[in-house]
Formats: structure tokens, sequence, C-alpha cells
């Protein structure tokens, strides 16, 4: 009796155990959209935790053309972008030192026409539309514990910023 009491026992911790695993955070679906355009699911996915539940708002700017985006797991914001379109000449930016107070940030070269200082976990970015006197300005902040504070860093959210800055001017009719 006592042999199968422990049995018993076993049968129940693995069952327990089964089952709190299958409680337990998991990989989320990567989403193909963020900020309402289409976002290639590797740049997203480096910046996504493990979690159960991935919400993104979307709220249009009153003031000017623009949006606020975010995106949060487990009620736990992950990424959030401001950006703006300028219908006037950008004003000169020291492009070398405008991330000086966030970690790691540094000017880096982008797969579109624009500058941008990209750190480990917020960018500022100043993508040029067709025309000289207009473009759009991009703040990007990325939180959690997916953000690497290392000098290699700022890559997983350059990534991002390459494949999500040239939708957003398209989509704001500022580039083709």
């Amino acid at each position: 009796m006592k042999r199968m009491g422990q049995g018993v026992a076993a049968l129940l911790c693995a069952a327990m155990a089964g089952m709190a695993a299958g409680c337990s955070s998991g990989k989320l679906a990567i989403p193909d959209k963020f900020c309402r355009v289409p976002v290639e699911k590797s740049s997203l996915s480096s910046v996504i935790p493990d979690g159960d539940r991935l919400k993104q708002t979307y709220e249009d700017l009153e003031s000017r053309p623009g949006a606020s985006c975010n995106m949060s797991v487990d009620g736990h914001s992950v990424l959030a972008v401001n950006l703006l379109r300028w219908d006037r000449a950008p004003d000169p930016v020291d492009w070398d030192k405008v991330g000086s107070p966030y970690k790691h940030a540094a000017r880096r070269e982008v797969s579109f026409p624009g500058y941008a200082s990209i750190g480990s976990s917020h960018a500022i970015v100043q993508a040029t539309c067709n025309t000289r006197t207009a473009y759009m300005s991009f703040v990007v902040d990325f939180f959690g514990d997916r953000v690497e504070n290392t000098s290699t860093g700022y890559k997983k959210l350059q990534r991002f910023i390459d494949d999500f800055v040239p939708q957003e001017t398209k989509k704001f009719d500022c580039t083709k």
C-alpha cells in the first residue's frame, strides 16, 4: 500500500508540473505589423520577450501628421514609437551628440535617407522626405529584459528601425 501511495504521489507531482508548464509564459506569435505598417517578423522577434499576451496601441496625433504607437507584453511596454511628419526643413542637429544621454547611443548609418542616433534602448531618427522641405522624426524606446546594455546591443533596435522607418515614411507620403 505504501508503494502505491508513493506512485500516486509521483503521478500527481508530474501532473502538477505539467500543468504549471502549460500555464507558464511562452513564445508569442510575432506580429507582421506595428504602428499599422508591415514589418518583418525577424525585426520584431528580437525585441519581443516571452509572455502570454501581446497588445498593440495606435493613436493618431491631432496637432500634425503623426502617430504614437506602443507594444506591450503582459501589460509591460516593450516598444514605443512617436513619429511626426514636418513640412519644413529640419533644424541642424549634431548627430554625434544627440544621443549622448542614452547608453551606447551613437550616430549610426541607416538603410534609408536620413540620420539616426541609436543606442541599446533609445533612438532618435530623422528620415528625409522626397522634398527638401519635409522630413519625419521618430523617437523609439525599447524596454524590458531584451535590452542589451552593451556596445553591440543597439543592433536589435537598429534592425527594427531599418525595417520600420521606410514603411512609415511611405504611409505618410514622405517617400514613395
